[in-house]
């Protein structure tokens, strides 16, 4: 038995139907229908966007419509949905109907078979995040291939459910024994663990001190480290890392202080020990440009970075930190806010790097598996640029959402201010998972920077229930919306019951 009638005109892309008596309960938002073509009488798969209340009384054209679909009218409004035609199951994706839809056609709930069907992933590859969020009987599974390579986002606003999706996704992952490495800001991933796999966490100040290999960094790092350098000292440490670079294969901070040792020494007139190690003439014109006071406040500055621990002569090993089923967490809950840039940038700077000396086979010494990145408050590492700012981790982040594709590395950006998020990045994700927003800023922004979002999609996001999400892309077959399944692994972050802690207290 149909749940109602088509009536009016049709389209192409959508029709309305009114629904029979006694079927009111079963059609809601955001569910699936099929009715069949014109011509061919193939099924025409359509999704329920919205659902008019209409009083027969008034429009001549519904009340005639009515009376021809032979439905028993009563006196008063009735509810007519309107469907958005998502095409005709080819068996190698949907098509949209070449003849249309006839009024009067009957409408039915799409089987759960048929939606099953359009939305089957080889379970071996595929990740299961939920279900349809009108159906629990319907299961979601997103293409893990795609879901990598091509890039994911997870957008929406606080307190939506992005971290808990995010560990879903992980959980997903590790059942495939695979490569994850979350760059965590909130330390939200560091409880998780796996029966079958490893969890590695790195901090800024534990027993597992992630290090960052000096000699990998930019002046523009270390200004970004120290953005109260004078005009002077930014162009003597230019000059110094110059240096350091021309006569170090490797180096750390103590060699860089060596050499502003050395030209403070002969600033000084006491020629020390450690101005053997360069050619004079090089120290000496060096000497000229800058007072005493500038090497001396650029050696504290330097000085100041060098007891954080964080910044090295070797860096923590990336083989170590990229390994199969291994998830790692970089732990940057504790860690200053220009730190965990320059951690960012370097830590996929040496990623990307490893993996395409990997696929390049330049000299054996890359990182061997794939991996995907995944980059909580990622507005804040790769912002909307601006004339004149400087940010250590966009340009990576960029090249990686550009490239990463051919070096098997992967990136998921994680975001509640999508507004805020370089359009470049954004745009190259091909997978969206986009939960409750808001903000018409934000809401728009999506829309224009992602070309799988239409205008019906942004209009549902407000009305999402925490824990909801529509998943948009190529790791899936259509656009659906999806209730996130229950997490498996233990969940940090949740919110403070206010009132319980205070009663608490009494």
């Amino acid at each position: 038995m149909g749940v109602g009638q088509v009536i009016g005109s049709t389209t192409l892309r959508s029709f309305k139907f009114v629904i029979k008596e006694g079927q009111e309960a079963k059609v809601k938002r955001d569910e699936f229908v099929i009715v069949p073509e014109a011509v061919s009488g193939k099924s025409v798969l359509g999704v329920i966007k919205d659902i008019v209340i209409s009083n027969e009384l008034l429009p001549d054209e519904f009340g005639r419509d009515l009376r021809l679909a032979d439905i028993i009218l009563k006196e008063g409004e009735y509810p007519v949905p309107l469907v958005k035609v998502l095409g005709v199951d080819t068996g190698e994706g949907l098509e949209i109907p070449r003849h249309g839809v006839k009024p009067g056609a009957n409408v039915e709930l799409a089987p759960d078979a048929l939606l099953d069907t359009i939305l089957h992933q080889d379970e071996k590859k595929s990740a299961y995040v939920g279900t349809l969020s009108t159906r629990d009987s319907v299961r979601i599974q997103l293409d893990i291939n795609e879901l990598v390579s091509r890039h994911c986002s997870v957008l929406a606003m606080t307190g939506a459910g992005k971290s808990y999706t995010v560990g879903v996704l992980i959980e997903e992952l590790m059942k495939k024994r695979g490569s994850v490495v979350v760059f965590d800001l909130h330390g939200e991933f560091k409880s998780m663990e796996f029966k079958d796999s490893k969890t590695v966490v790195y901090t800024v100040d534990g027993a597992r001190k992630i290090k960052v290999d000096v000699s990998s960094l930019s002046t523009g790092d270390f200004m970004n480290l120290m953005p109260d350098l004078t005009t002077t000292q930014r162009d003597l440490l230019d000059e110094v890392l110059g240096l350091a670079d021309r006569f170090f294969d490797k180096y750390d901070l103590t060699n860089v202080h060596k050499i502003l040792e050395a030209i403070y020494d002969i600033k000084k007139g006491d020629k020390g020990d450690d101005a053997e190690m360069f050619p004079s003439n090089i120290l000496k014109s060096i000497t000229k440009k800058v007072g005493v006071s500038t090497v001396g406040a650029l050696m504290r500055r330097i000085r100041r970075l060098e007891r954080m621990g964080v910044f090295s002569m070797e860096g923590t090993p990336l083989t170590e930190v990229v390994c199969a089923n291994q998830l790692t967490v970089v732990n940057l809950s504790e860690a200053d806010e220009r730190v965990s840039d320059i951690i960012v940038a370097a830590l996929m700077r040496g990623v990307f790097d490893g993996r395409k000396r990997h696929m390049r086979r330049e000299d054996g010494t890359g990182i061997t598996v794939p991996t995907l990145l995944i980059l909580e408050e990622a507005h804040n590492f790769a912002p909307r640029a601006t004339e004149g700012d400087y940010s250590p981790a966009r340009a990576i982040i960029r090249k990686i959402a550009r490239e990463g594709r051919k070096f098997g590395v992967g990136l998921c950006v994680v975001s509640q201010r999508p507004n805020k998020l370089d359009a470049d990045v954004l745009s190259q994700c091909n997978t969206q998972i986009i939960m409750k927003i808001v903000n018409p800023a934000d809401q728009e922004y999506i829309r224009q920077s992602v070309e799988t979002v239409t205008e019906d999609i942004v209009r549902d996001l407000p009305s999402l229930s925490r824990g909801e999400a529509i998943i948009v892309g190529s790791a899936i077959r259509m656009p659906v919306p999806v209730k996130i399944r229950r997490r498996t692994t233990k969940v940090s972050g949740e919110d403070v019951d206010i009132i319980g802690e205070w009663q608490k207290k009494n």
